[in-house]
């Protein structure tokens, strides 16, 4: 368990405190050489998902470094069924570890981590599965997505060990993975099972001096058009896909036009992404030789939704155009499939616990904490769901997630690591929900911050 030296008492409880994050900060920066070798097994490591690789090998080396940390762990495999039921197939078990600091406290602090990372192309400069520090950097695929924010955290716990300070509050962590398809059979397989605890929880999100504390609303679809397949010299005996999938898209190019107009009015990091969006073709398949009329054209759909929308809406107004489109054209036919949804998370307001998180991040960088939602979902979505309340920070690079050459500061690693420190530091089991008349006697966040997180006229 994490060492109870103590420190003596002194005079100013503030000067106590001060001195003792002074210390932390002064660890990090010393042992720095701590993260960057832990971040680069973890990149060495290639979890590359889909399929879903090297699984098994991850939570081993994952559950050894806690281990050393003096974490109590153990592991869950999510059933074939539910994978069955979310349609993943082949690669490693879905294993999860589960780890946890538990000095009986009344409250845990949970912190997610997925493991798992995108597949990466052929255009890296460098080998994306062999970790390569230079400049500042370490490059490599998960280093910012999010393989560097594990190694931060536990460089975080392990400073608090070797300075000799006792969280105030439990600590547990999860790693988990599939996160990059969705997370149902990852940390959402896990909170929908109860076999995880939170009364906080924080894991990926914004970096510096932003927060996240929400995401939009996911809704993937496969849309399939059917025609009939001919002889290309004879295309008059059958129905073009192809083309009627263009017509289709030019329908729906319409309906993409009216929901681009659709702005939330909660706060995000970037003035473009508080519209809704809708992307077409990032699937594509239809065809089998040069001279067959196709029969078949697949597309897809990414439908991202703001706040105030739902799912039920997002797929009604799809189907409709669909079905207006069917009737019109009844020599083919169009079928839709959900894939995969996920309603827009914002997360339960606590204002203690966002204090503790905005107050982590000034002391650290020396700017103000603004809370804003995410374009993209994270796995955090699953606490928020829960009414549990919810923050995401991250490491930070080049914001290259998923792109060819993506890297993580080094300086980021230890700023990142310190925040969580100071966050685990200052967190007490016996927080509640104040008011910021209570806390500060005014709006500790000023006009940007998480108090007016939904804007003007909300």
């Amino acid at each position: 368990m994490l060492k109870a030296r103590g420190f003596p008492r002194l005079r100013s409880g503030q000067a106590m405190l001060k001195g003792i994050e002074d210390k932390i900060k002064s660890y990090l920066r010393a042992n720095k050489k701590y993260a960057i070798k832990l971040l680069s097994n973890l990149i060495e490591i290639p979890t590359i998902n889909p399929p879903g690789e090297n699984y098994e090998k991850m939570v081993d080396f994952l559950e050894g470094e806690c281990i050393k940390l003096g974490l109590a762990v153990r592991k869950y495999v999510t059933p074939k069924q539910v994978l069955d039921k979310y349609g993943v197939k082949g690669g490693s078990k879905r294993i999860s570890l589960v780890a946890d600091l538990d000095e009986g406290y009344r409250k845990t602090f949970h912190i997610n981590f997925h493991y798992d990372v995108v597949p990466a192309t052929d255009k890296w400069k460098t080998d994306p599965f062999r970790a390569m520090v230079k400049d500042g950097r370490i490059y490599g695929r998960g280093s910012e997505d999010m393989k560097g924010t594990i190694a931060s955290a536990l460089f975080a716990l392990k400073a608090l060990n070797e300075c000799s300070i006792n969280p105030k509050i439990n600590i547990q962590l999860s790693f988990t993975p599939d996160e990059e398809i969705g997370g149902r059979t990852g940390l959402g397989y896990l909170v929908g099972k109860g076999l995880v605890k939170a009364d906080y929880a924080m894991s990926e999100g914004y970096s510096g001096n932003y927060i996240s504390v929400g995401n939009k609303g996911v809704l993937w679809a496969e849309i399939e058009v059917i025609g009939k397949s001919a002889h290309g010299s004879m295309p008059y005996k059958g129905v073009n896909s192809f083309e009627r999938m263009n017509m289709l898209v030019d329908e729906l190019e319409k309906l993409k036009n009216k929901i681009l107009k659709r702005k939330t009015r909660y706060n995000m990091r970037d003035a473009i992404s508080k519209n809704a969006t809708f992307v077409m073709g990032g699937f594509l398949e239809g065809g089998v030789k040069i001279n067959v009329v196709p029969g078949i054209a697949k597309f897809s759909i990414d439908r991202r939704l703001i706040p105030e929308e739902n799912i039920g809406a997002a797929k009604k107004e799809i189907k409709a155009v669909i079905n207006k489109f069917n009737k019109r054209c009844k020599d083919s036919k169009v079928n839709i499939r959900f894939v995969s949804q996920g309603s827009p998370a914002i997360s339960k307001r606590d204002d203690a616990f966002f204090k503790t998180a905005a107050d982590s991040i000034k002391a650290t960088i020396g700017r103000k904490a603004n809370f804003s939602v995410m374009p993209g979902a994270t796995d955090m979505r699953y606490f928020m769901w829960k009414g549990i309340p919810s923050l995401g920070y991250s490491a930070s690079g080049g914001e290259k997630w998923h792109s060819d050459n993506e890297f993580v500061y080094i300086d980021s690693l230890v700023d990142t690591a310190n925040v969580y420190a100071l966050i685990i530091k200052r967190l007490n089991s016996q927080n509640k929900s104040y008011s910021f008349c209570e806390l500060t006697g005014k709006n500790c966040y000023g006009r940007k911050g998480y108090k007016n997180i939904r804007g003007k006229g909300a």
